[in-house]
């Protein structure tokens, strides 16, 4: 009787211990979440995302977002530069993507002036001669103003922006003014003066001529001296854009180691010019 009672409590305890070894379980747990929004950015430059999301996005990088709400039309609107663009994607309680690819136009800047230029506005830049730039129009659907400087002299020429890459060619540079000696044999000029029209005094003034260009130097008297000599029939080439007078207008006077003087009156030069001194100009 006790080794059957014992032989019992032996199958007993290994049916127990077979449940606790071999028996396996499953448990499968439910995990609900928003839906997910990818703003990706194929625009080709850096974004600024504004909304839904902030958040700065490389190019070719993109930017996830859960919104709370499901079932409607969401506006993805960013920056760049200082251009705003808005895409709209449909949401619909499933993960989305929408895709950035609005920028602004391109303006191209080509300096053909055959001097170097500095641009400054929209954007400051240098520009050898030959050479060109490009950057991004700072706004739509206007006349955007191409600021430049040659010299002294201010130049300007308009990017007229209708949603399309746009190339601005410079040409206009400040001008050269030749000064001909066509006085008559044996008049040798000297002395060349500038001032502005209407001036008393022609010495002493800080319009001066060095290396074949007109220069203002300190002071406020406008006029100006050479010595370089000028024989009749020979011409002297000066560039004017390394100051800048109202008007553009000079009177200009030649004159000869005797006393003998040229002169012209309110010469306004605009573009490049030829300024003939004949003995019709002698004073």
């Amino acid at each position: 009787m006790k080794k059957i009672l014992v032989l019992f409590i032996l199958v007993l305890l290994v049916s127990f211990t077979s449940c606790d070894t071999f028996t396996r379980y499953t448990i499968r747990v439910s995990v609900d979440r928003h839906p997910t929004l990818t703003i990706r950015n194929q625009t080709g430059h850096p974004v600024v995302i504004t909304a839904p999301v902030s958040a700065n996005t490389a190019n070719g990088t993109s930017t996830q977002f859960q919104p709370i709400e499901t079932a409607r039309s969401i506006d993805v609107v960013y920056r760049i530069e200082q251009v705003q663009f808005t895409e709209q994607v449909t949401w619909n309680n499933t993960d989305a993507t929408v895709t950035l690819t609005k920028r602004p136009p391109t303006i191209t800047v080509v300096n053909q002036t055959g001097r170097p230029v500095n641009l400054t506005a929209p954007v400051s830049e240098n520009i050898a001669s030959g050479s060109q730039i490009h950057f991004l129009a700072p706004a739509l659907n206007q006349v955007i103003p191409i600021t430049y400087r040659i010299g002294q002299m201010q130049l300007t020429e308009q990017a007229d922006m209708r949603n399309a890459d746009v190339t601005v060619t410079l040409t206009r540079a400040p001008p050269t003014l030749t000064i001909a000696n066509n006085t008559g044999v044996g008049n040798n000029i000297n002395i060349i003066q500038f001032r502005t029209p209407g001036s008393v005094a022609w010495i002493g003034g800080n319009i001066i001529i060095r290396d074949n260009q007109l220069h203002l130097a300190d002071g406020t008297a406008q006029t100006g001296v050479t010595t370089q000599v000028l024989t009749n029939g020979e011409r002297l080439s000066l560039w004017l854009g390394n100051f800048t007078l109202s008007g553009n207008a000079f009177d200009i006077r030649l004159q000869t180691p005797s006393g003998i003087i040229f002169q012209r009156d309110n010469v306004r030069i605009t573009s490049d010019m030829t300024l003939t001194f004949t003995q019709s100009d002698k004073r």
